[in-house]
């Protein structure tokens, strides 16, 4: 009987593996890299691979440096080297993106001339790409072009509004058991 299944050798699984996690490292920031990072980051085996102190940096959410950018780098496949339209090659764009939504979690502002040293591009172009990024929602903010200065916005109110309706919720039914009790009918527990 033939079987179209074929053992796969440790190395070509490490490979592929590997391959999954740089690609998911370069791809455009959102919900979809999110998930596939977290999969990933949760995965015991990639604790093993050579780019894993990337993949936790990124799943983490922390700045990359230029030297922990270099060493990803020297990973990549050439095509992966590509330049696009903007002159950025396709990992630029993806470390300038990645640090661009660290640097919201960290700052409630920042002018645009500390972005761009912090992005390691000038401050004009780190005003473009977090404009795009800001009216594609990859992260919250506002541009003030007078005072030249992001102003990013956190989720701390929509999770405390979340917190509330959680509470509200809770003692509505809180409420409704003690009726419950008081008119003597069986309260689950």
């Amino acid at each position: 009987m033939f079987s179209y299944y074929r053992i796969i050798d440790e190395d070509e699984l490490e490979q592929a593996l590997s391959a999954a996690v740089t690609c998911t490292i370069l791809a455009a920031a959102g919900p979809q890299r999110s998930r596939l990072l977290s999969i990933l980051y949760n995965d015991k085996r990639c604790s093993k691979l050579k780019i894993y102190p990337t993949l936790q940096k990124v799943y983490s959410e922390r700045i990359l440096r230029k030297p922990e950018i270099d060493a990803f780098a020297e990973e990549l496949k050439p095509h992966q080297n590509a330049v696009l339209a903007d002159n950025f090659t396709v990992l630029d764009r993806a470390m300038i993106e990645h640090n661009l939504l660290s640097a919201s979690k960290l700052y409630t502002n920042i002018s645009f001339a500390e972005l761009g040293t912090l992005l390691g591009i000038p401050p004009h172009k780190a005003e473009k790409i977090a404009s795009r990024m800001i009216s594609e929602d990859k992260i919250r903010g506002s541009i003030d072009q007078v005072e030249a200065v992001i102003h990013f916005e956190d989720d701390k109110e929509e999770l405390q509004q979340w917190d509330q309706q959680i509470v509200g919720v809770c003692q509505a039914l809180n409420d409704i058991l003690d009726g419950m009790a008081r008119n003597g009918m069986a309260v689950p527990v």
